[in-house]
């Protein structure tokens, strides 16, 4: 049973292999410190449920009521990152997941107030957990999608275009 077993796994090995696809995805959403955020993502389909995906976002704080009149105020955001996720069913026409990852981040804050200037910066690492939802039934597949990390939540929703699979 043991031969038959391993036969059989290499006969289907190669096309379990061309089976995983890569699909990029642009996004959009909203975070609850940092407002409207842009950004894609390339991810692949690695094997079961498991896909790994690199993602990169900008955001654009919303600047109006800052600082009073007459005080310029400029934020700017970003960032990368790598997230592992497990689908629980592909074929579903409801298709729930949940990953974790780690991410790099920056975030400016420039404040200008009678000709003087001060400048702020922060950046680092940080970690992700998330968990989403696809409609892969539907047309261009999309997803909707939260993300939690360092005391604050990112939710972005896209479509899945490319290279990926019906």
């Amino acid at each position: 049973m043991g031969v038959a077993t391993l036969l059989a796994a290499l006969a289907l090995g190669p096309q379990e292999s061309a089976a995983q696809q890569w699909y990029a995805t642009p996004e959009v959403g909203w975070s609850d410190l940092r407002g409207i955020t842009v950004g894609g993502r390339v991810g692949a389909e690695v094997i079961g449920g498991l896909d790994l995906i690199a993602q990169g976002l900008v955001f654009f704080p919303d600047e109006s009521g800052v600082a009073d009149p007459g005080v310029a105020v400029s934020r700017s955001a970003w960032q990368l990152s790598t997230n592992a996720i497990y689908v629980f069913d592909r074929a579903r026409a409801l298709s729930p997941y949940v990953g974790a990852g780690l991410r790099y981040g920056a975030a400016d804050l420039t404040v200008v107030a009678d000709g003087l200037r001060a400048s702020r910066g922060q950046s680092g690492f940080g970690t992700n957990l998330l968990g989403g939802v696809r409609f892969p039934r539907l047309p261009a597949a999309p997803f909707v999608e939260v993300r939690f990390g360092d005391e604050t939540w990112v939710l972005t929703g896209g479509v899945l275009l490319g290279f990926r699979r019906r």
